[in-house]
């Protein structure tokens, strides 16, 4: 049973790679690429400035914490 899934999965995997091919090789399949690494570049970079923005954040956390120990504290 395993193995007929495996060859089905196989199976599939192929008919998609030739079908990406025979699209990419179409006038109308160089746009959809280019236009899908666009995306991609923008979801990468939008990632990668949110993560960024992320790591601003924790340093500004841990650059509080470290001033709160540091301040002298108040004898009442």
């Amino acid at each position: 049973m395993a193995n007929n899934n495996s060859l089905l999965t196989f199976l599939a995997g192929a008919v998609t790679g030739a079908a990406l091919l025979l699209l990419a090789n179409t006038e109308k399949g160089e746009e959809v690429v280019n236009d899908i690494k666009e995306k991609g570049s923008e979801a990468f970079n939008n990632g990668r400035a949110a993560v960024l923005r992320g790591l601003d954040k924790i340093d500004d956390a841990l650059e509080n914490a470290r001033q709160t120990k540091k301040a002298p504290k108040k004898e009442e």
